[in-house]
């Protein structure tokens, strides 16, 4: 039986209509050969091209690395979070929104960690950010709802403050402690939170103010 040779053409044509060929089928890599440039075609071309295998490695070390530091950095947000939950649980009522307020954002690098509710005279009482209630409703969900995403920046919840908020994590406290949907945010003047990082303890934590608050609530 004759076979029909493939042509260099169909070669390239199926590789330009397959791209990711090579990521389907990284095994191949280990069986072919690339072409070696010397220093001054190297020179050369550097700017302009590289080579497949190349880019392939250095694709894999950038996954690599954003894996570390992923770790590195959830490790370090988790030791926080303890020392956080050690000082939250000491404190009382006017302590707690105090510290909430002045010291918790310092912790994570934040430039805002507080409460907003549509309660003025709570707001006032103790410093927590006052919203309209239809504005607070676009942006509450369910009980215990933790979302990180960007601003939205006709939402206005940040109009007083001296900062450029670029991203966020809302996390939505239970009706009964404020007797009306409020919101605990944690604002960044950076993409923190657009990337999901450390989303387990964030949610812990706000799972561990929610309940003192509760605490409060019920006169324990």
């Amino acid at each position: 039986m004759l076979s029909k040779k493939i042509s260099i053409k169909q070669v390239e044509d199926y590789l330009k209509d397959n791209p990711d060929f090579f990521l389907n089928n990284p095994d191949l890599l280990d069986s072919m050969q690339f072409p070696l440039l010397s220093n001054k075609e190297y020179n050369q071309k550097k700017s302009q091209v590289i080579s497949f295998k190349d880019w392939l490695i250095n694709n894999l070390k950038d996954k690599q690395k954003n894996i570390i530091e992923n770790a590195k950095h959830n490790y370090f947000t988790q030791q926080k979070v303890h020392e956080a939950v050690i000082s939250i649980i000491l404190k009382e009522k006017s302590q707690l929104f105090e510290f909430i307020e002045n010291e918790l954002p310092s912790f994570f690098d934040l430039a805002v960690i507080n409460i907003i509710t549509s309660r003025e005279e709570i707001s006032k009482e103790y410093g927590l950010i006052f919203a309209n209630e239809e504005k607070i409703k676009q942006v509450y969900k369910n009980n215990d709802f933790l979302i990180m995403d960007a601003v939205d920046a006709n939402l206005g919840f940040f109009e007083k403050i001296d900062k450029k908020i670029y991203s966020n994590a809302i996390f939505s406290l239970r009706k009964e402690i404020f007797n009306s949907e409020s919101l605990l945010v944690f604002a960044s003047e950076d993409r923190q939170f657009l990337s999901n990082r450390a989303f387990d303890l964030i949610l812990f934590l706000s799972k561990i103010i929610e309940q003192k608050l509760r605490e409060f609530n019920s006169g324990k």
